[in-house]
């Protein structure tokens, strides 16, 4: 190689010290013109769930919204069926926004089970709807027919911009971040009046020496107690310590659990400190004349989180209210941070294989000081919606589950190169099953084996069991959820939720996915003749109370009863109650055999 000229300039210490530490890159989710939009698309089945936008009662409309739509979304992921779901929501709603990050992570919890738009329901964008689903792009914007699909893209990098004088306020100001971003506003932008509110105030651990430390750097500092998912001892603060002039929102609470397990109650646990001390913090400043607005989201809300719903529905709630004061004229920033290096009351309770679970996905934690330029470059960059993380790019291309909104960084690998025994472009079920029936399970059993190690970063597939128990490896529901979402990758198939329960060794998925490939023969008798089969695979999809809602259950239980008239009168007993009783499996039985259950 040779170099034809060379170039060099002067640059000063500071140039080279940022330049040294620069944290990366920031992102903005924008929305991308999609390369695909004129592909036709061929008739396609899908059931579809209309999210209503908020009214006037925002936190309990978002709240009873959300709601909703997660029992629609538990009890399609709870049906037999591989029709997707399409949930239409209006992305910038404050409730349509709560409803994207909670399906963003039903989506990471259930590949290709939803798919989520954001719809102006025209004629032309009707009829572009069945082109999107055939194409498997689960999340997209359909305005006048034209079909944009979120990705995240880098922001140009400016000079840092200044706070202004006044007093900020912190919630979370005692915690681990409120209190970094504390002292950095003290010393870097020469805030001299802060107010540092929390649940435990004065009291809360590290507080005095907090205190010391700010008033030794020249700012007046006030610690309060308050409970900020009360409106009214929020509002008793802010009459008190104000007028403000800036607020830094980094309260929240976790209560995690998969999609399946969530319930209302798990919603209020993280909207309270989230979306609702924001709100109430948006609608008591609105006279005060903000130069600041900032709210800490989370990376969840934009990726999705296995295990977050809820917390990613609270956090996209505030990216919404970013975007909604900036129209109306007043400053608001979100920030979707990745993870910190630093504990804090939030991530306290990962473990060391969370941690490897985060860095095998490409995310990278975050040092104090890569926050902080971070936290800077959104005060200059002037968005409603920052993403302040950093990614491992080749680890996420690696990971073979690429999140949507990176689509436009890394690029995604063919599904059919996931997983050790995955080649070709042949099915894989079709090519497992032309293999000799000992070739067959081998083959299988090393798959399912080198997925289980995928899941728990094993180093050594050749170290598992068979017959070696889930649990015993260190399985937890999130591994459980990487595991099938890996094999349902690998193999095509679509797996039950429960999986790792009902078979709970590699040994025993293998044996449930041979029996998927080639099923055992089924004993002769009613089951052979098709067109009862199809009757039974319809029958099963369907919940026993959408059957007495449509007005049918009645007719179907005449029908499979005796014939009146070969039957002599008999007191028949009340079976609305044994109807009740029944799952899906006892109904088709009492339909299809006449056994009366």
């Amino acid at each position: 190689m040779t170099v034809e000229s060379l170039a060099s300039r002067v640059i000063s210490p500071e140039q080279l010290r940022s330049a040294s530490a620069r944290s990366g890159p920031l992102y903005r989710p924008e929305w991308i013109a999609w390369s695909g939009a004129g592909t036709p698309g061929g008739a396609v089945e899908f059931e579809r769930y209309e999210v209503p936008t908020v009214g006037d009662d925002v936190l309990a409309d978002t709240h009873r919204i959300t709601t909703e739509t997660l029992t629609r979304i538990q009890q399609h992921l709870a049906a037999d069926t591989t029709t997707p779901l399409v949930v239409e929501a209006t992305h910038d709603d404050l409730a349509g926004a709560a409803v994207w990050g909670l399906i963003r992570t039903a989506q990471t919890e259930h590949p290709g089970r939803i798919i989520l738009i954001d719809t102006d329901n025209h004629p032309t964008s009707r009829k572009a709807l069945p082109t999107l689903i055939a194409s498997g792009e689960p999340q997209a914007r359909i305005r006048d027919g034209a079909i944009t699909l979120p990705r995240l893209t880098v922001v140009a990098p400016t000079e840092p911009a200044g706070v202004g004088e006044g007093t900020v306020l912190i919630t979370g100001g005692t915690g681990s971040l409120g209190s970094l971003i504390a002292r950095h506003l003290v010393t870097e932008h020469g805030v001299r009046d802060l107010v540092l509110v929390s649940r435990q105030g004065p009291d809360a651990p590290g507080a005095t020496e907090l205190i010391a430390e700010l008033q030794q750097l020249g700012a007046q500092v006030r610690v309060r107690s308050c409970d900020t998912t009360d409106r009214a001892a929020l509002a008793a603060l802010v009459d008190e310590v104000g007028p403000l002039t800036g607020v830094v929102h980094t309260a929240g609470a976790l209560a995690d659990a998969t999609v399946d397990h969530l319930d209302a109650d798990a919603l209020a646990t993280t909207f309270a400190p989230k979306a609702h001390a924001a709100w109430w913090l948006h609608e008591l400043t609105q006279d005060h004349g903000l130069t600041l607005f900032m709210v800490f989201s989370s990376l969840a809300s934009v990726l999705g989180s296995a295990g977050q719903a809820n917390y990613a529905a609270a956090n996209s709630f505030l990216d919404a209210l970013a975007t909604h004061r900036r129209t109306l004229g007043l400053p608001g920033t979100s920030l979707a941070w990745g993870s910190w290096e630093r504990t804090s009351g939030m991530t306290a309770h990962l473990t060391r294989a969370d941690h490897d679970r985060l860095a095998r996905a490409g995310l990278r934690p975050l040092t104090d000081e890569q926050g902080l330029e971070f936290f800077d470059g959104a005060l200059a960059v002037d968005l409603g919606q920052v993403v302040t993380a950093t990614f491992d790019l080749p680890a996420i291309g690696r990971s073979g589950a690429v999140p949507v909104l990176l689509r436009g960084l890394v690029r995604a690998p063919r599904r059919a190169a996931v997983g050790a025994d995955s080649g070709g472009a042949e099915p894989w079920t079709e090519r497992i099953a032309t293999l000799a029936p000992d070739a067959r399970e081998r083959s299988v059993l090393t798959s399912v084996i080198e997925q289980v190690a995928q899941a728990l970063g094993h180093p050594d597939p050749g170290a598992i069991e068979p017959d070696q128990a889930f649990k015993s490896l260190g399985f937890d529901s999130l591994t459980a959820v990487e595991f099938r979402n890996r094999l349902s990758a690998m193999t095509g198939l679509q797996l039950p939720a429960t999986l790792v329960f009902d078979y709970p060794a590699a040994g025993a998925v293998t044996r449930y996915l041979l029996d998927q490939v080639s099923p055992a023969p089924a004993a002769a008798g009613p089951d052979d003749d098709p067109d009862e089969r199809e009757l039974r695979r319809v029958l099963e999809r369907v919940p026993v109370a959408r059957f007495r809602e449509a007005g049918v259950l009645e007719a179907l239980l005449k029908l499979a009863g005796p014939d009146p008239a070969r039957t002599p009168d008999a007191a028949e007993p009340d079976e609305d109650g044994l109807i009740d009783a029944m799952d899906t499996e006892a109904l088709i039985r009492h339909v299809m055999d006449g056994t009366g259950a």
